[in-house]
């Protein structure tokens, strides 16, 4: 009787549990990073990105191993949840003096009013750069005097 090629065996699927362990060592560490406070949060880059190097390796490997069943579906899941995480904490890091300034407006203020204030300051400084224009200063710009009126 002809052996199967395909058999599994323990030894097979062996090698993969280090690529699998460090892929989820990265999304817990990328995942973690996401709650400390700016700049801080800006090492979730790295590790997102060392994520998602992981994450493809151990794609690779699971495809060609036969018998790793779900890292068929968990592999590419980590990869895309890195890439998510990467492209955030890219944005945060891109932008790191407007959001440092909102945090800072968020720890203090103390209406919705003037929670309502920082965001619209924040996206008063940041959406010139994704369209192109020159901004000018609003009223309630570097956050001074936003709960005073209330």
């Amino acid at each position: 009787m002809a052996s199967d090629p395909y058999q599994v065996t323990t030894d097979t699927v062996r090698p993969l549990f280090r690529w699998v362990w460090l892929t989820v060592a990265c999304m817990g560490a990328t995942y973690l990073a996401s709650f400390l406070l700016l700049p801080w949060r800006i090492v979730g880059l790295p590790i997102a990105i060392a994520g998602i190097v992981l994450g493809v390796i151990t794609m690779r490997l699971a495809f060609r191993t036969p018998g790793s069943g779900f890292l068929k579906l968990a592999a590419p899941l980590s990869v895309f949840s890195c890439g998510l995480f990467a492209i955030i904490f890219s944005g945060q890091a891109l932008f790191l003096g407007p959001m440092l300034e909102y945090q800072d407006c968020r720890n203090g203020a103390l209406t919705l009013r003037s929670e309502s204030a920082c965001k619209t300051t924040l996206q008063n400084q940041i959406m010139p750069t994704f369209l192109g224009e020159h901004h000018e200063p609003t009223t309630n710009s570097r956050y001074q005097g936003l709960d005073e009126s209330s």
